[in-house]
C-alpha cells in the first residue's frame, strides 16, 4: 500500500510519548519489544544529569552504547555476535583503507571468533553496522550518511549480474538513538527527519545501496529504506494509465526506474520504535541471508515492521541503466517488480 503523509499525521506523531505503544497492541511479541523501548527512553531520562556533568560525556556514550549492544545481542539470532567500537577495513584500491571507528557492528556467522576480538575487522564480516547516538540531529544524520556511503564505496560490488547486489548493500548502517534535539513546543521532529534525509537522498546518495538504511529513535520513530525497481514493461503498461503516477514518474518508457529512500508508515500507530526497527532489521539481513527468512516472513507478517510507504515523500528515482550493468538493465526490462 502506498500513501502520502500529511503535515498534520506528522507532527501529532512525533509528540507522542514511548509508553502509549503499549496501548494497542496486536501481538504479544509487540509488547515484549515495547517493554525494551521503554526502558531505552527512561535511561535517557535517568542519565541526563550525568550527561551534563563535565568530564562524562564517554562514559555516557559507552553506556548507551551498551544499552543497543544488549537490545541487538537479545533479538538477533545467537550467530549474529555484535562487537563495539571496530574500524572496518575496506576492498578499493583507490580509497580510503578503513572506516572511521564505527560504534557496533553486528558479524556474519561465519566470521572467525578471534579475528571480531581485534579493532580492525573485515568489512566482509560484517553484515550491519551502527552509529549510536544518545540524541539525534541534524548533524548526526549527515555524519551516518556519510559513513554509510564512504563503507558501500569503500566495497566492491558482488556480482555485476545480480540486480540485488546493485540495489543492495553488502553491509547495512543505520543509526540509532535515545532521543532527539527537536524538544521545544513548536519543533516538528518528524518533518525534521523526514526533510533532513529528502534533502542528502538528493544531495549526495548516488544509488540506492550508498544510502543510510535506519534511522530508529526510541522516543520518536523508525524510518527505513525501501527500494523498489520497477521494469519498463511495467511502467509502460500501468502508469501511462495513471495520470498521477505519470506525473510523478516523469517520462516513461526509455528505461526501468528504481526508486529508495528512507520512508516510514505514518498511519500506523501501535508499533514502538523499537519494535519497528527489529522487525526492519530482520528483514534487511534476510535479503542477504536466506536462513533468516523464516522468521523474517513470520515479523513481517505479524506487523512486527512499517508494511507500506509513502510515493513521493523522500523516495529518490534513478533510471536502471544508471545504477546497474547495462546488461542487467536490458534484461529485467520484462520482469516483475521487485522490492527490497
Amino acid at each position: 500500500m502506498v500513501h502520502a503523509a500529511s503535515s498534520k499525521q506528522l507532527r501529532t506523531r512525533g509528540r507522542v510519548g514511548a509508553r502509549v505503544y503499549a496501548q494497542v497492541m496486536i501481538h504479544e511479541h509487540h509488547e515484549w519489544l515495547t517493554d525494551v523501548n521503554n526502558s531505552i527512553v527512561e535511561s535517557f531520562e535517568r542519565e541526563q544529569a550525568t550527561a551534563s556533568e563535565q568530564g562524562r560525556a564517554q562514559e555516557t556514550g559507552h553506556a548507551v552504547e551498551s544499552n543497543w549492544d544488549e537490545v541487538l545481542t537479545d533479538w538477533l539470532p545467537p550467530h549474529y555476535e555484535a562487537g563495539k567500537r571496530k574500524y572496518l577495513m575496506l576492498e578499493t584500491e583507490d580509497g580510503a583503507p578503513l572506516t572511521k571507528e564505527t560504534d557496533l557492528v553486528i558479524f556474519h556467522p561465519h566470521y572467525p571468533t578471534k579475528l571480531r576480538k581485534k579493532h580492525h575487522v573485515l568489512a566482509s564480516g560484517v553484515a550491519a553496522a551502527f552509529s549510536i547516538k544518545r540524541t539525534v540531529g541534524r548533524k548526526d544524520m549527515v555524519e551516518a550518511y556519510e559513513d554509510a556511503i564512504a563503507l558501500r564505496r569503500g566495497m566492491r560490488l558482488r556480482g555485476w549480474w545480480n540486480l540485488r547486489d546493485h540495489l543492495v548493500p553488502p553491509v547495512f548502517y543505520g543509526l540509532l538513538g535515545q532521543s532527539h534535539e527537536w524538544k521545544a513546543p513548536s519543533s516538528t521532529p518528524d518533518e525534521n527527519v523526514r526533510d533532513i534525509s529528502i534533502e542528502l537522498e538528493n544531495g549526495i546518495v548516488t544509488a540506492p545501496r550508498e544510502g543510510l538504511d535506519f534511522i530508529c529513535i526510541a522516543d520518536l520513530g523508525t524510518w527505513t529504506r525501501k527500494t523498489a525497481s520497477l521494469p519498463q514493461q511495467f511502467l509502460d503498461k500501468n502508469v501511462r494509465t495513471d495520470p498521477v503516477s505519470g506525473h510523478w514518474m516523469g517520462a516513461v518508457g526509455d528505461d526501468s526506474r528504481v526508486i529508495s529512500g528512507l520512508g516510514r508508515d505514518y498511519e500506523q500507530q501501535n508499533l514502538s520504535p523499537l519494535t519497528n526497527f527489529i522487525g526492519a532489521l530482520w528483514d534487511k539481513l534476510s535479503t542477504n541471508d536466506p536462513t533468516l527468512k523464516p522468521l523474517a516472513d513470520g515479523l513481517r507478517i505479524t506487523k512486527t515492521m512499517d508494511t507500506s510507504f509513502s510515493l513521493g515523500s523522500g523516495q529518490k528515482i534513478y533510471k536502471l541503466s544508471e545504477v546497474t550493468h547495462p546488461d542487467v538493465a536490458a534484461r529485467y526490462w520484462k520482469s516483475a517488480p521487485c522490492y527490497y
